[in-house]
């Protein structure tokens, strides 16, 4: 009998150190997932500075601009496929990612070579970029949230 007891108290220590296991690589995970998403959002304030540094010196190095373009598309495709496969991300959360994917789809991309030349068009559509991400709430010198209802309504105020 005592020895029966002995193992039914190890068993249910052993249990409460696994189930704090778990719960505290779950809080972990999330917090790697939530720092992706920051990141993201840094690479968008990073793409309005630069565009902004584009403007300010007459476009002498536009391919930066596309670099940080293709920053922000590899963050949103980074942030998507670790959400999946950590079971971290919600429907809600991967329809914003590919709203936002969407919308950076219609911009030029980076070849990989430093030799892009835009025009007129392709410029004043970045500037514009430039503007709404600044309207949107990420630019130089605004202040940002991590949490995803605040980065949620930027995209949606981005988007429309």
């Amino acid at each position: 009998m005592k020895t029966k007891n002995i193992i039914i108290v190890v068993s249910i220590v052993i249990n409460c150190v696994l189930i704090t296991y778990v719960f505290w690589k779950e809080s972990h995970l999330r917090e790697i997932y939530s720092g992706l998403s920051f990141g993201l959002q840094g690479d968008l304030v990073q793409l309005e500075s630069t565009i902004t540094y584009q403007m300010n010196n007459k476009w002498n190095d536009e391919n930066t601009v596309l670099e940080k373009i293709e920053d922000v598309t590899e963050g949103i495709h980074q942030l998507m496929v670790t959400g999946k496969n950590t079971g971290m991300i919600t429907n809600s959360q991967e329809n914003d990612l590919w709203t936002l994917y969407k919308y950076f789809a219609n911009f030029p991309t980076f070849t990989g070579f430093p030799n892009t030349k835009l025009d007129n068009d392709g410029i004043n559509e970045l500037i514009q970029l430039g503007e709404d991400l600044r309207s949107a709430g990420w630019g130089t010198n605004v202040g940002y949230s991590g949490d995803w209802e605040s980065f949620s309504m930027k995209v949606k105020d981005l988007t429309n």
